[in-house]
């Protein structure tokens, strides 16, 4: 489901474009995916777009909050990650409602543990969803790491 994340941003990702989600399917299935995966990443992005829907907008900068992450999210989100989410916090990229959302998906998706830049590509989708351009260096930032190995 990664390859499907990384081919939206790589395809899509200009802030002002986000797929037509009714229409992705087949995009997905021509660009030679397979139909389970494009199942799961469409049900995956359901829920993000879901919730970025329900969240109202902040406005306010509050100070980046400390948060106490259960075992299932230690042993899914390793001490590197954790770290990087409270950096984007601090730097003001998430906020913490989005912080939540971020943790949310990345439970949500299959495996064991989540590496890093798998981390910044769901960083990216959720911002992106939520209409957030951050600074430019940031957006690089998190398009750099692996870019030519996980991208599509």
């Amino acid at each position: 489901m990664y390859e499907i994340l990384a081919y939206l941003v790589e395809r899509y990702f200009d802030f002002g474009s986000y797929p037509d989600l009714e229409a992705l399917p087949r995009q997905l299935a021509a660009a030679g995916f397979e139909p389970d995966d494009i199942e799961d990443a469409l049900k995956w992005l359901a829920v993000l777009h879901e919730r970025a829907g329900n969240e109202a907008p902040s406005h306010t900068h509050a100070a980046p909050s400390l948060r106490q992450f259960a075992g299932a999210e230690q042993r899914k989100i390793d001490v590197g990650g954790r770290g990087y989410l409270h950096f984007l916090e601090v730097a003001g990229v998430l906020d913490a409602s989005q912080r939540e959302v971020v943790i949310d998906r990345i439970m949500a998706l299959p495996g064991s543990e989540v590496a890093t830049d798998q981390l910044k590509l769901i960083v990216l989708m959720v911002l992106w969803n939520h209409g957030r351009r951050p600074n430019a260096l940031i957006v690089e930032e998190l398009l750099a790491s692996g870019r030519s190995e996980s991208l599509h």
